[in-house]
């Protein structure tokens, strides 16, 4: 009797979750198709090969329920990625699912990897990150990058200090790809899509045009 029980439970949940993931999508198409942009259930192609981020962490990858199109004059897309941790064995086996929400901008031209995120005790003991000549902003972010050169003219001082304002300040960024990236755990929410992405193009605007022309002097342009 306590095994049926426990089937029904699961189907009427599985149900439910059905239900509102075509409730959820249905209102992004519409959503997308008002401002002219396009919509996909999945986006498989979205964090492919990205190492930084929540990309390449644990298994059963998946970018899903993805809008795209134009904003400020730049492509931009906003996705929600999913991945899998499975930790234990046998009868300890445990996964556990995390959902991000993701938005990002195309870049005029590909960065070397660039990541900030917020410091906190064990990165700032045990992390590997690249100090800046601002303490305050070391002590708030931690900063990562495979060319310094190119981290330190895309961080400086007046990027720092947009940085530093609350809005931004512990938020999760992202130069990879040809892209930049922002990130939140969590479930989409197309609330605040327009907001990160105009924050993301802040960002860009801050930077300077010479980042952009050495970027195209190492491809050979």
């Amino acid at each position: 009797m306590i095994l049926l029980l426990v089937i029904a439970v699961a189907i009427v949940v599985a149900v439910r979750t059905r239900r509102r993931t075509r409730e959820r999508r249905a209102g992004l198409r519409a959503w997308a198709h008002a401002r002219g942009w396009s919509y996909a259930d999945d986006a498989p192609r979205l964090g492919s090969g990205l190492r930084g981020g929540p990309f390449g962490t644990g298994h059963s990858r998946s970018a899903t329920e993805a809008v795209w199109g134009t904003y400020a004059d730049r492509p931009a897309v906003s996705f929600r990625y999913t991945y899998k941790v499975t930790s234990g064995s046998g009868k300890n086996r445990r996964t556990r699912t995390y959902h991000h929400h993701v938005l990002a901008l195309e870049l005029p031209e590909r960065l070397p990897y660039i990541e900030l995120s917020a410091e906190n005790f064990l990165t700032r003991t045990f992390g590997n990150d690249i100090e800046l000549e601002h303490h305050a902003f070391n002590d708030a972010w931690r900063v990562r990058g495979e060319d310094r050169r190119t981290t330190y003219d895309v961080v400086h001082p007046q990027m720092m200090e947009r940085l530093m304002r609350p809005d931004l300040r512990g938020a999760n960024l992202l130069y990879e790809g040809g892209r930049i990236f922002l990130w939140r755990r969590g479930q989409p929410d197309q609330a605040v899509i327009d907001t990160g992405l105009r924050r993301l193009t802040e960002l860009l605007d801050l930077t300077p045009e010479f980042v952009w022309d050495d970027a195209r002097n190492r491809r050979g342009d």
